[in-house]
């Protein structure tokens, strides 16, 4: 069996295999194309050029020979021996040429001009030239002599011309074998590049559609792809998958459905709404509390959008934003029946589906829980008017105590010693505390049963703070506190309960006093925030640990080791909401605190 390995270096084999071809043809053929254009170099040119310089000296011999008569010996010997030097540049050639013969007929040529050459020099050396016969014979042998070598220029030139011919047939055979094999190498080349990668990609693509196909539970799947190497095995190793998850899917379709019917049951027998949903929003189950609750007894609910069943129920449209709201998280809604009035905490839970890979998590829906909380409610408000009732029955008492006091302060009645007076002082102080405890308790009170009354009307921004200081006066004193002021000027007037606001703002610069040590200072900061007037109250005292920030203003809260009831700060978030404004805190453990709170702006 053939590995996948193996073909594709088989493959690429072929491949490098065709390009050395012809690569190696090509040398082969510009090689004998180099050789053809060496011999003609070599074996002609050179006959050529000697032809060329053995026509020039029998030029210049003809020249000489031809010259003026000669009058005496001198000019005789003088003539002599300059055909002789012109005869002995021709023998030097002549040699040359000799050395160089490569035609058929050429050495028959060079041996006659041989002859000849000897003939005329011999002629020359006996100083036979004296006489006119001796002159034609010489003049004779050298015309011999130079149709001689233009013989030899003629038989090289056609062999030039032949072997040009010869070169020029190489060429073009060498033209068409290198595009027969090019043309041969690219089939081979294109076959393996567009035959093997489908080979590999095909199955491959087949395979991905199919594992989407799975992903969705559609386990009939099956690749018809059979090979002998790694992509074949991979195949029938996902048909044998395929065929398993089937069978595995048959055999617990039942498990599941029994599993599924159990927890409708279990859903379904609960005695609070219960509402179930994908990462979609649709609903994959809801119980019969629910479809009451929300009045959804005529609707299909079953795989429908819950936003579309916020179109047929006013109770779902009415509590949709606090259902939903994340800020709203468990939270309180009052949802009225026909019959009566019914509380219910809502639960928002997220199903989440973690993600070991990346540790992130993905929201794949929603469990919704509406729990009946009515019974609660009732004995929440139960306590909350028994609270109140006390507190109103304590005024009176206190009351008459306090009167007691001043009249026992009073020198008419007789003069108290100094231990006297100091009880006084000390139950004066005690019962200026239990009223504060009352008063809190009642405004406690007015918040829990949702009556408060407000007075809402435009208001002097700078008189709330003239006011809550003028109320705290004394406390400035007892403790030196330095005040300081970072005020807008000619700020808007306010929408505002004033004497509430006031108490809200008296309730925050009482806390700073509090917490504040002696000669500490103090800041009352107002400015302008978009659409409302913020007021701030900023101290340097012990402050407030991160922990203690997220409920300080729950009830009965307050900071460790603090006096007071811990109900103020609850209370004057409760009137800041009320009002439309927003109060929140900035702090650090051992850095201060920043109270901020904000009233809107009258247009």
């Amino acid at each position: 069996m053939l590995s996948l390995k193996t073909k594709i270096y088989g493959s690429f084999s072929i491949i490098i295999f065709t390009i050395i071809a012809l690569v190696l043809c090509g040398i082969y053929s510009l090689n004998e194309l180099a050789q053809d254009s060496r011999a003609i170099i070599k074996d002609n040119y050179h006959s050529i050029d000697y032809s060329f310089l053995m026509i020039e000296e029998l030029d210049k011999f003809e020249e000489i020979s031809l010259s003026k008569d000669i009058h005496n010996y001198s000019e005789k010997l003088t003539k002599k021996d300059s055909l002789l030097k012109v005869l002995s540049n021709f023998s030097e050639t002549l040699l040359l040429q000799k050395n160089n013969v490569t035609e058929k007929g050429e050495l028959e040529l060079v041996n006659q001009l041989e002859v000849l050459f000897k003939n005329c020099r011999n002629k020359i050396i006996k100083d036979s030239n004296s006489n006119r016969n001796a002159e034609k014979s010489i003049g004779s042998e050298i015309h011999s002599m130079r149709k001689i070598v233009g013989d030899i220029y003629k038989l090289n030139m056609n062999s030039i011309i032949h072997k040009n011919a010869i070169a020029k047939n190489t060429s073009e055979k060498v033209i068409t074998l290198m595009s027969i094999i090019s043309f041969g190498s690219l089939l081979i080349i294109l076959f393996f590049l567009v035959k093997f990668p489908n080979y590999i990609i095909k199955p491959i693509v087949e395979l991905t559609s199919k594992i989407k196909a799975i992903s969705v539970k559609s386990f009939d799947q099956k690749i018809n792809f059979k090979s002998a190497d790694e992509i074949g095995s991979l195949t029938n190793a996902f048909n044998v998958m395929t065929e398993r998850l089937k069978e595995f899917e048959e055999q617990h379709i039942d498990q599941k459905i029994f599993d599924k019917k159990r927890i409708e049951s279990l859903v379904y027998g609960l005695n609070d709404g219960i509402i179930l949903l994908d990462e979609y929003n649709n609903i994959v189950l809801i119980n019969s509390k629910a479809i009451k609750l929300f009045s959804l007894e005529q609707i299909q609910t079953q795989n429908k959008n819950i936003y579309e069943l916020r179109k047929h129920s006013d109770k779902l449209d009415k509590y949709w934003e606090k259902i939903f709201n994340e800020n709203n998280k468990n939270g309180q809604i009052e949802i009225y029946d026909v019959d009566s009035e019914q509380y219910f905490n809502v639960d928002n839970i997220e199903i989440k589906l973690e993600k070991a890979l990346n540790n992130k998590s993905e929201i794949k829906g929603k469990v919704l829980i509406f729990k009946n909380v009515t019974l609660f409610k009732e004995k929440d408000l139960a306590k909350t008017n028994l609270i109140a009732t006390v507190s109103h029955e304590l005024k009176t008492p206190i009351s008459s105590i306090n009167l007691s006091l001043k009249l026992l302060n009073d020198i008419r009645l007789g003069a108290l010693n100094d231990e006297q007076i100091k009880l006084v002082e000390a139950i004066s102080l005690q019962n200026r505390k239990l009223l504060r405890v009352v008063n809190e308790l009642l405004d406690f009170a007015q918040v829990e049963t949702g009556r408060i009354n407000l007075i809402i009307e435009q208001t002097d921004p700078i008189q709330l703070i003239d006011l809550a200081i003028s109320a705290l006066l004394v406390l400035f004193s007892e403790k030196e506190i330095e005040l300081d002021f970072e005020l807008m000027e000619n700020p808007p007037l306010i929408k505002a309960d004033k004497e509430k606001s006031v108490w809200i703002l008296v309730n925050l610069l009482t806390n700073a006093i509090r917490y504040s040590s002696l000669k500490g200072r103090i800041k009352i900061k107002l400015e302008k925030i978009e659409n409302y007037l913020m007021y701030s109250v900023i101290d340097n005292g012990s402050g407030i640990s991160q922990d203690e920030l997220e409920n300080i203003f729950k009830k009965f809260v307050r900071s460790d080791n603090k006096k007071g009831t811990g109900l103020g700060l609850s209370i004057a978030k409760e009137m800041v909401e009320t009002q439309g404004g927003k109060i929140w805190v900035e702090s650090k453990n051992s850095k201060g605190s920043q109270f901020h709170f904000t009233l809107p702006i009258a247009y």
